[in-house]
């Protein structure tokens, strides 16, 4: 299977803040420069876990979005995370952290990766415009992370 996605992992307590991701990310995916998966796109009736599975296994680059909810979904420990660093560490996946609001990220595999943003100034503690400008840098770095892995798969 090609790794040609970008997949999102995310708390579903944080939901709001892959909403503002996907916004800011929208004219790159309608222009067709990037695919997005997240779990919103598991329709009524499908096997959600196998959805992810697949989805998984096509993703290029990773994006995680980091928060205390994050790391204490034992959902996202157990099924999401390992496959992901297992293929950063096998097949070049790219991870992308972004620091949702503080927390323990350095007590876990995630402190291994540079965040695409400063951890010591999560996104929660920007003031509207500041947040605006981090999260189109970030959307900046997944696109670059994307035309990396395409260039190199």
């Amino acid at each position: 299977m090609e790794r040609e996605q970008v997949f999102i992992s995310y708390s579903h307590k944080d939901k709001v803040w892959l909403d503002k991701l996907r916004t800011m990310l929208k004219p790159m995916i309608r222009n067709q420069k990037i695919f997005v998966w997240d779990d919103t796109k598991i329709q009524a009736g499908a096997k959600w876990k196998e959805e992810i599975e697949q989805a998984l296994a096509r993703a290029s680059v990773a994006v995680l979005m980091v928060s205390p909810d994050f790391l204490a979904s034992d959902f996202i420990a157990d099924h999401e995370l390992p496959p992901l660093l297992d293929a950063a560490r096998k097949e070049g996946v790219k991870i992308i952290w972004i620091p949702i609001t503080y927390c323990l990220y350095d007590e876990t595999e995630i402190g291994e990766y540079q965040a695409v943003y400063n951890p010591k100034q999560p996104l929660d503690t920007l003031n509207p415009a500041d947040l605006n400008k981090a999260l189109v840098k970030i959307c900046k770095e997944i696109k670059t992370a994307v035309t990396e892995s395409s260039q190199n798969p």
